[in-house]
């Protein structure tokens, strides 16, 4: 009976959703490539998009660790994906603009690729290992060109819930580039948007950023560096779980 009263509210959500993200993503797109203003693309991302996305969701997500992060630096940052959602999250959460590292498949999405691309994102080929690497390379070019770039290194989003193994390429990238690699972890967008549901419930988002993890003492060990990375993310994620209030229906 609850669910049958509140389907006509997460209806309209869902809708409203839909159009703001049409909305902002033309606009957003538009300023990028017709009239050459990248950074009034992202501008509108991240303060008009995300922040009204989280508005109509009612929930502004929360983060920490800030303090601990030199903005001075390029930073290769690696998260965990628990959700649709950690994309907005972390995009609204991190003072400086980002470049995701993205599945190709999104390129083809209405909207979302048209602003992936705009934007300057990065494709990455998982089904071709050579045009993978070749990406790679490119997304390292960049870093060293003073642009910080983020990537999920589970690969897709966890349906457990539990961090599945890391994949090597991000960390490689950064042992490339030359830069530290900042752990991100992102605790309760599962449970307000869980995988395989585009159902939204109103619930806390928290984004932790972890200190920056050099990657001078793994230049030979991406293993070592992928686990330090990992092992952070977990610890992050276990400290802030119990300090989420409880998810509202």
């Amino acid at each position: 009976m609850k669910n049958l009263i509140l389907f006509p509210f997460r209806l309209l959500r869902g809708i409203t959703l839909l159009f703001w993200l049409i909305l902002n993503g033309t606009l957003s797109s538009l300023l990028a490539v017709l009239f050459f203003w990248t950074d009034a693309g992202f501008w509108v991302v991240k303060n008009i998009y995300c922040r009204g996305f989280f508005i109509i969701m009612g929930s502004t997500p929360t983060y920490s660790g800030l303090e601990k992060i030199d903005f001075s630096k390029t930073y290769v940052l690696a998260a965990n994906h628990e959700s649709h959602l950690d994309v907005q999250a972390i995009f609204m959460s991190y003072p400086k603009y980002l470049r995701f590292i993205a599945k190709k498949e999104l390129k083809y999405i209405p909207v979302i690729g048209w602003v992936i691309m705009s934007l300057g994102m990065l494709f990455v080929d998982r089904k071709n290992s050579e045009a993978a690497k070749a990406s790679m390379k490119i997304a390292a070019q960049k870093v060293r060109y003073g642009i910080n770039i983020i990537s999920f290194p589970e690969g897709t989003r966890s349906k457990t819930g539990e961090l599945a193994p890391f994949k090597k390429g991000l960390f490689g990238l950064a042992i490339h580039a030359g830069v530290d690699v900042i752990p991100v972890a992102v605790i309760g967008a599962k449970e307000v948007m869980p995988v395989g549901s585009f159902k939204i419930r109103t619930g806390p988002i928290h984004v932790a950023f972890g200190k920056p993890i050099p990657t001078t003492p793994y230049t030979k060990n991406i293993e070592g560096l992928s686990k330090a990375v990992r092992e952070e993310i977990i610890a992050m994620r276990d400290e802030w779980r119990p300090r989420l209030p409880y998810l509202k229906s």
